[in-house]
């Protein structure tokens, strides 16, 4: 046969021959010749082909055999080669991702519950992707996971699932995997599981809170619900399904949404577990230790520090974490960190006028780490390079404002303007282009409203000079109309013209240069709005003796390019208000005063 052959020519026989081998050697003949017969009626695998593509060619062979054969192999010490590879077979076909085989094998052959949990790790690190697949296999496991299991979770973005074995087996939480890092290590470090590392626009950030979670948890653990709350999960599954059918981004956003919750909860719980195993000076100790603090900070996840900070308040006694902690929020220009840190900071425990010095030098310094994706353009990047700058001076000592470093013998305010040179030439450069293509389009709103006042719609009266439609309501509000875009055109024009007669120097970037684009860009939307406003209300007066409704068509045309610019142009002109008008770093008392 040909396992014989296998045997002898000292190859490794596949999983179908050894299965085989074992049969042949049963005392059980009805079944050995059964299955011989069936094994004969196919093809035999060549060598290239691998165990789980022969199984899954012939996979009703799988589900009849495996239905014959458990009456008989229900002893494990009888055919304990049977058993060992049905073991193989589970963790092969959990490798690969091969549902529907894990389950005839999980329902029809015993198994080692260990071997679950080895099958759960094979594919979670092999199908990363097979979500539905890695629940199915988590909610079958009865004994506690591989350690590593909890670190490749993180890694793959399953985090219901982690939060799930976290709840289920209790010691997982605090469990050290191969790398000798726990899961709250890993989730210091994956700052794209949490909130306040997920880059988000504008229209995200809103779909993002507007998504509700109680549509977007789609677990597939559900055995322990009823049926009508079986069924109630599966409408609201379906019903989200087919609403982000046609807008996939949705669902990837409420999948984002459902992430960071679970990986807040599972941090929460691995402070929760450390806290009931080990007294409070060992769990600081811990933290100071093993850098979790300082990794979520250089990383700007304020979750774990914030929860950090709350379960062992302690933290902020250590005066050196303090100097260290407000310097990587500094360094990296995390807003929420240095918001939250300066909340909880006790000055009469460290000495203030060093901890300023040491901000006031992280502050000058320029790394990769400044350039946040949050912020568009280089010119609003130098404005909050300064609003840092300034908050950080003003709630020092005064004579700090003219002292020079040792090292360089320049103050502080030499050094971060030199460090910033090719930023500032960068700014300028955006500030120039777009204004002048703004004042492009200012311009040509200039001239058709200038040209439109005076070749009214209808003509004028030839004996008085009036306008025909004078009394006409449509027609006074083409008039009016026409006047305020002129206006507001004129105004941009003024604000752009500002902007490129400007001296460019640095500190113009903080408050002068943003507030005249602000007020240009929001002279040039009124134009614009008011232009379509008079074109409209123009054909109105034309064509509604003929067409009574005209105006219907008119305004929903006559709104699409005012929705299309506000979709384009809103997120940038709303965090050029907030940045300029409510920055951030000026939302609290600043510590220190």
């Amino acid at each position: 046969m040909a396992t014989d052959k296998a045997f002898q020519d000292g190859k490794k026989p596949t999983l179908f021959e050894e299965y085989l081998r074992i049969m042949n050697q049963s005392k059980t003949k009805e079944i050995r010749e059964d299955l011989i017969s069936e094994g004969a009626a196919m093809d035999e695998p060549s060598e290239a082909s691998s165990e789980l593509s022969f199984w899954k060619d012939h996979q009703r062979l799988i589900d009849r055999k495996t239905k014959r054969v458990m009456p008989t192999t229900i002893v494990i010490e009888k055919y304990r080669s049977l058993f060992e590879a049905a073991t193989k077979a589970l963790v092969t076909a959990a490798s690969r991702g091969r549902i529907r085989m894990v389950k005839a094998l999980l329902d029809k052959v015993d198994h080692d519950p260990e071997s679950v949990t080895t099958a759960l790790l094979d594919a979670i690190t092999r199908s990363p992707m097979e979500r539905e697949f890695i629940w199915y296999l988590t909610g079958r496991t009865t004994s506690t996971p591989d350690s590593d299991t909890m670190g490749w979770l993180i890694v793959t973005g399953h985090l219901d699932i982690a939060l799930y074995l976290a709840r289920k087996y209790p010691g997982l939480a605090t469990t050290k995997d191969g790398a000798n890092e726990c899961p709250l290590e890993d989730l210091a470090v994956m700052k794209f599981h949490f909130h306040s590392g997920a880059r988000l626009n504008f229209w995200e950030n809103f779909i993002y809170k507007c998504i509700p979670l109680c549509l977007v948890n789609t677990s597939y653990d559900n055995s322990k619900h009823t049926k009508t709350t079986r069924a109630l999960q599966q409408f609201k599954m379906s019903l989200w399904n087919l609403a982000t059918k046609p807008a996939p981004f949705i669902k990837r956003i409420g999948e984002s949404k459902l992430r960071h919750k679970c990986s807040l909860k599972l941090a929460n719980l691995a402070l929760i577990k450390n806290k009931s195993r080990m007294t409070t000076p060992e769990n600081l100790e811990y933290l100071l230790t093993s850098g979790i603090v300082l990794d979520a900070t250089s990383r700007g996840i304020s979750e774990i520090v914030n929860l950090c900070i709350v379960h062992f308040p302690e933290l902020m006694w250590d005066e050196r974490f303090i100097r260290k902690l407000m310097k990587e929020a500094v360094k990296g220009r995390h807003v929420e960190l240095f918001l939250l840190v300066r909340a909880h900071y006790i000055p009469q425990l460290t000495p203030d006028y060093w901890m300023k010095f040491g901000l006031m030098k992280a502050v000058t310094k320029w790394s990769p780490r400044c350039e946040s994706p949050d912020v568009s353009g280089a010119a609003f990047l130098m404005q909050r390079e300064l609003q840092w700058f300034k908050v950080l001076e003003d709630s020092s000592i005064p004579c700090i404002k003219s002292l020079k470093w040792q090292e360089e013998k320049r103050t502080y305010w030499e050094n971060i303007v030199e460090k910033r040179c090719n930023l500032v030439k960068e700014a300028g450069v955006w500030m120039k282009d777009t204004s002048k293509s703004c004042s492009l389009v200012v311009t040509l709103i200039i001239t058709i409203a200038f040209t439109a006042i005076f070749t009214v719609p209808g003509g004028n009266n030839d004996s008085t000079g009036n306008p025909i439609f004078l009394k006409n309501g449509s027609f006074m509000v083409f008039a009016v109309a026409d006047a305020f875009a002129l206006f507001s055109s004129v105004t941009a024009t003024l604000m752009f013209l500002a902007i490129l007669t400007s001296r460019y120097a640095i500190e113009d970037f903080l408050l002068s240069l943003p507030r005249k684009m602000i007020l240009g860009l929001t002279f040039l939307f009124l134009s614009l709005a008011f232009m379509l406003v008079a074109f409209s209300s123009a054909l109105t007066v034309i064509l509604s003796e003929k067409w009574k409704w005209i105006y219907i068509p008119i305004i929903l045309l006559a709104t699409l390019p005012l929705i299309l610019f506000a979709i384009l142009n809103l997120p940038l002109y709303v965090q050029m208000v907030e940045s300029t008008y409510r920055p951030r770093l000026y939302c609290s008392v600043m510590f220190g005063k």
